[in-house]
């Protein structure tokens, strides 16, 4: 963050400073600083935390949790006060939507939270508007998938009054203003260029905010005829012309990609006709990885083609057409499908699932709906913890407390920007450079629930799990790099035996609840034939009944639990397989053992055969 100060036709560095991660947003805060000449910023950064800056110095440092996109200024209490309050809101990552009161000074106290349950977009903007016209600052929040939210807040907390999917695609701004009306309307800006206005209406209850008025659309503000309305000022005789000469343009616009189309049907295009917003998001509460891919123009399709296996996630019919080709190892195709949009889309989201220990390249070629036909690829890696999502190092500490872990140092000869490079190629979100001269960061596996903690300094690193298979995978990956770039290193390894049996027991409701599903789905069908040849079937036992009685839910779970069931039994093999690579030394000549374990499913069993 650099702090200019203009004076005449000079312009000086005031202040400067550097974030221990990527900073999203930032606004700023006046009367704040203790120094009339300086400015108090709030930073909104990448590694979970609203950094408070002032000038050069950091006062506080409120930890957030999910990656902070935005944050504004909501409004000051007690401005006049020896120490002014001022209220900021945030939004997230992980579709959180907050509030904060600074103090001058630093001091932090958290206000309300928001989690809309219907929605895991990110927030791509946030505002403070009097929507609702009853002098009480109403919360405007504008998401990533297009939607828009107004919360109105009272002394209870804020409570949803509107909603609604504005378009399908990334909302880049957001303002307020009389745009089209009397009222103070909401504009926001898309990133395919369109700017989209909302209206109160009064008396409209929940439905507040009536149909957007579209710089695009054929009715509507922005350059089209629309009938004035009660409440509505009439438009001049400028703004008329205006209008007009709008759709002369757009008419121009038109034939022109029209010539454009009939000139270039049998010619190949050779340069990029469009650009590629893309972000792959891990989803913490489905364990899952989300691919969103956005241009400026629809899209036809999307083929994406990977070298390490991906397990899909359920996805919308009315959004894409999925046509996947069998996987060809010889020509590292683990994963080759094609997405076919159903509608004039220009935004796509794919959702999967990685396998823990494996890395490797997703590419993904976007084709738009245009002539010539043209493809752009986009590219991104797969970590070999990719299923674990950062979290503050003190609490992963804390949550490491009590229960058996193993640890693994690694002393050598290394500097701190080299052992960072390392644990970059094993974990997300790790940032880019290191801001000081000792790291720590703190990982939960969100599928697994497990806990890792790294803190290393030059010369010196240690990793602690509660899991022998992450610290098999950071051992292998940085052994690795550290080979590859002829750095002498000595690994040092403590492995508590009871941690595996740990893990098991934590991984024992998702083992019971998915063999259950198998099992019912084994009897489904045998159930239904029953049941069409027996009008009463009250003589079966109650857990039949029960699960005829839900089969259409059973029928839901059915389609994921064979992946969740394989996806777990490979999690259990792998972990005993770590267990003896770690205890042992060598490979585990007895795992078949586990697969029958793991065949006749009981916990207990499972138990016996790792022991």
């Amino acid at each position: 963050m650099n702090h200019f100060q203009v004076a005449g036709n000079k312009i000086d560095t005031r202040d400067f400073f550097t974030s221990a991660d990527r900073n999203n947003c930032m606004c700023a805060i006046p009367f704040l600083a203790e120094d009339p000449k300086s400015m108090v910023l709030a930073l909104a950064c990448e590694d979970r935390y609203i950094r408070i800056v002032d000038g050069a110095k950091m006062i506080a440092h409120p930890k957030i949790p999910g990656a902070v996109t935005t944050v504004t200024l909501q409004e000051f209490v007690d401005r006049d006060a020896e120490q002014p309050i001022a209220k900021l809101l945030y939004g997230t990552e992980t579709s959180l939507v907050g509030q904060l009161f600074i103090r001058q000074g630093g001091a932090i106290k958290p206000g309300w939270v928001i989690k809309n349950q219907d929605t895991r977009s990110g927030v791509s903007a946030i505002d403070s508007i009097d929507v609702l016209k009853d002098g009480v600052p109403d919360t405007v929040v504008a998401r990533k998938d297009g939607a828009v939210e107004v919360y109105s807040v009272d002394s209870s907390g804020p409570k949803l009054k509107y909603s609604h999917q504005l378009c399908h695609e990334t909302i880049t701004g957001l303002a307020h203003g009389n745009i089209v009306s009397m009222h103070t309307d909401i504009l926001v800006s898309t990133y395919s260029g369109r700017l989209l206005a909302l209206t109160y209406a009064e008396g409209a209850g929940n439905a507040a905010l009536p149909r957007p008025r579209s710089s695009r659309d054929s009715k509507g503000a922005g350059g089209r005829k629309r009938e004035s309305k009660a409440g509505e000022r009439k438009m001049s005789t400028e703004e008329k012309e205006l209008i007009s000469d709008i759709e002369k343009l757009e008419k121009e616009i038109d034939s022109m990609k029209e010539k454009f189309r009939a000139s270039s049907r049998n010619a190949i295009a050779t340069k990029k006709q469009f650009n590629v917003i893309h972000s792959m998001r891990l989803d913490e509460e489905d364990a899952c990885c989300t691919l969103s891919i956005e241009i400026e123009l629809p899209i036809e399709m999307v083929v994406l083609h990977s070298d390490v296996p991906l397990i899909p996630m359920d996805m919308d019919a009315d959004e894409a057409i999925i046509s996947q080709t069998a996987p060809d190892r010889k020509e590292r195709n683990a994963v080759l499908a094609t997405y076919t949009c159903v509608h004039d889309t220009t935004r796509i989201s794919i959702r999967f699932r990685t396998i823990e220990g494996q890395f490797g390249t997703i590419s993904a070629y976007v084709i738009p709906k245009t002539s010539p036909k043209t493809s752009q690829r986009i590219q991104l890696p797969v970590k070999p913890l990719s299923l674990h999502a950062k979290m503050d190092f003190a609490d992963a500490v804390q949550l490491q407390d009590g229960i058996p872990v193993n640890t693994l140092n690694i002393v050598g000869d290394f500097s701190l920007a080299q052992v960072h490079g390392w644990v970059s190629t094993v974990l997300p979100g790790v940032p880019g450079r290191v801001s000081s001269d000792r790291v720590e960061m703190g990982y939960r596996s969100c599928f697994c629930d497990s806990i890792l903690t790294c803190h290393y300094v030059k010369g010196k690193a240690t990793f602690v799990s509660d899991s022998v298979t992450t610290i098999t995978i950071v051992k292998e990956i940085v052994s690795r790099e550290a080979t590859k770039r002829q750095a002498r290193i000595e690994i040092q390894l403590d492995v508590k035996k009871q941690s595996v049996f740990h893990m098991l027991k934590m991984l024992r409701p998702k083992l019971d609840h998915y063999f259950s599903i198998n099992r019912k789905s084994r009897l489904l069908a045998a159930l239904k034939e029953i049941k069409s040849h027996e009008e009463d079937v009250s003589f079966m036992s109650q857990e039949y009944q029960a699960i005829l009685a839900n089969g259409a839910k059973l029928n839901e779970e059915i389609k994921k639990a064979p992946q969740h069931l394989d996806f777990l039994k490979g999690i259990v093999m792998d972990l005993y397989v770590d267990k003896c690579k770690l205890l042992t030394g060598a490979m585990p000549k007895d795992s078949d053992v586990i697969e029958k374990a793991l065949e006749n499913y009981a916990f207990d069993s499972l138990l016996a055969a790792f022991k």
